[in-house]
């Protein structure tokens, strides 16, 4: 088994639609945002392999225990990730796997009563692989990526344009080995 180091950062842009009859967000409050999200792996296996990046759908539930802090899961579809050669200067694809990162984090929300509201966050994921092929002159062999937990720190950007509508833009740091 290869061991990589991801440090993934996902850009999570979404436009959030929820239900509240509040004039802002504020304790008890759900937040449901869906967007788009890229996971890009920075390796630091020197001159082994190389892993692309991939985006796909996800959503995040996050619910107000406070007006400022509030708890999140983000939740996905899978990501497939293609590995490429780099050791013997081929670059040829020699191997997939699919994972999902499910994370829960604390978020601690500044202003919530503004119009632009910055938060911050510190969670807990734990990413799991599966459906690893192998191809090209590794075909057949057998490849097993490790599951990973790690911390994952975030900052996020939630910008109301009315009552129930909802511009976001968040960043993540994952730090993950495998």
């Amino acid at each position: 088994m290869v061991r990589k180091n991801y440090i993934s950062l996902i850009f999570l842009t979404t436009i959030t639609l929820f239900m509240s009859s509040a004039s802002a967000v504020e304790k008890g409050d759900w937040i449901i945002r869906g967007g788009f999200t890229n996971i890009n792996p920075i390796s630091d296996n020197g001159e082994v392999v190389k892993v692309d990046d991939k985006s796909n759908a996800t959503a995040t539930f996050s619910y107000l225990v406070t007006d400022s802090i509030g708890f999140e899961v983000l939740a996905g579809l899978p990501f497939e990730h293609a590995i490429y050669d780099k050791a013997l200067g081929t670059g040829i694809k020699i191997a997939s796997a699919q994972h999902l990162p499910p994370t829960v984090t604390l978020q601690y929300y500044l202003n919530p009563k503004s119009n632009l509201r910055t938060y911050f966050g510190l969670g807990y994921n734990y990413t799991f692989f599966f459906k690893e092929n192998t191809s090209g002159p590794l075909d057949g062999a057998s490849l097993d990526i490790g599951s990973s937990t790690g911390l994952v720190y975030q900052l996020g950007f939630d910008w109301k344009f009315s009552e129930n509508l909802i511009l976001n833009l968040d960043v993540r740091k994952f730090n993950l080995e495998s």
